[in-house]
């Protein structure tokens, strides 16, 4: 069973929080197993992201709003498309599944940023 948790940036300096979110009237916020809940950290609600359950290449865990690299297929965004977590060139009008067991797939995906901290990755047509 994967692992469910979010990530988000921090309203208050930016930085990434990672644990459960809730959103309360339009506001995001994430929970960690170390605060109590009415300490949560307010994010921003269009970084909030779920973890795939997954790993590049190099062990990083992979959220939504990743951009990946896949050898082969290009530059991408990982995002949720028809039941799956996915590595979406919407150019192309397709998403590739997101598959990160190196044993057991061609396809193994490397972050290389995310859409938030890095939009210029996007740049050049890749575009999801």
């Amino acid at each position: 069973m994967r692992e469910i948790k979010f990530r988000g940036k921090r309203i208050d300096n930016g930085e990434w929080v990672f644990g459960w979110v809730s959103f309360q009237h339009n506001r995001a916020f994430i929970h960690s197993d170390d605060m109590p809940y009415d300490n949560a950290v307010e994010v921003d609600p269009a970084t909030v992201g779920q973890f795939t359950g997954l790993k590049d290449k190099s062990g990083r865990e992979i959220y939504e709003g990743d951009v990946v690299r896949i050898d082969d297929l290009g530059i991408g965004i990982v995002d949720y498309e028809e039941g799956r977590f996915a590595m979406c060139r919407r150019e192309e009008r397709f998403c590739w599944p997101v598959y990160c067991r190196i044993d057991h797939s061609p396809f193994v995906p490397e972050v290389i940023g995310n859409i938030h901290d890095n939009p210029d990755l996007l740049e050049g047509g890749d575009r999801a």
